[in-house]
């Protein structure tokens, strides 16, 4: 199997890619792909000057290391999430799907640069090529868990953000409750 063809045929021709991948799991080409991505991506965070990591080698070191165990473990969430509900498939072929869907992320450095030439105040033009090219991941990551579980792509796409709403809701209850212990808290001082 040709790495650059199976890309190939990854954005082309879904059916041939996706019944490769089951076949042959090729697991180093979808943490190649991932570290691309993550590399990618983290460049293009540098670029329009929002990096979460300092920027250099080991700012790079630490944001491949960051997207691959968020990868593993969304894999493996997914995959536990997808067997729990009946749908049968396998979880190397998935971490590929997921790995070969950062490759979307390729596409941020030379959007941000444009977006940097062409308008003289881009924070919004950069904001928009974030949201689109992470929906672009998104929808790969999608039709990956569609095609590798034989599922519906609503089934797919819920899948896929049951972990962003289950942190959501962790979030909101930690916040409500530091809200309730700041509001007892005042309450014991005030009476």
């Amino acid at each position: 199997m040709d790495a650059v063809e199976l890309v190939y045929d990854y954005f082309e021709d879904r059916a041939h890619a996706s019944a490769l991948i089951r076949q042959r799991r090729p697991a180093a080409l979808g943490l190649l792909a991932l570290l691309l991505g993550a590399a990618s991506l983290y460049v293009a965070h540098a670029l329009a000057g929002r990096t979460s990591f300092p920027f250099g080698w080991p700012g790079l070191a630490l944001a491949l290391l960051w997207h691959s165990v968020m990868t593993f473990t969304a894999t493996a969430l997914l995959h536990l999430i997808l067997e729990l509900g009946g749908a049968h498939g396998d979880a190397r072929a998935l971490f590929v799907h997921l790995g070969l869907s950062e490759l979307a992320w390729l596409t941020a450095v030379p959007l941000v640069l444009v977006c940097q030439t062409a308008f003289s105040n881009p924070a919004w033009s950069l904001r928009l090529v974030f949201f689109f090219v992470g929906l672009w991941s998104l929808s790969y990551k999608a039709r990956g868990i569609r095609d590798e579980y034989g599922i519906s792509g609503g089934r797919a796409w819920l899948t896929l953000g049951l972990p962003y709403l289950a942190c959501v809701l962790v979030v909101l209850l930690m916040v409500f409750l530091a809200t309730l212990g700041w509001v007892l808290a005042a309450l014991r001082t005030w009476g």
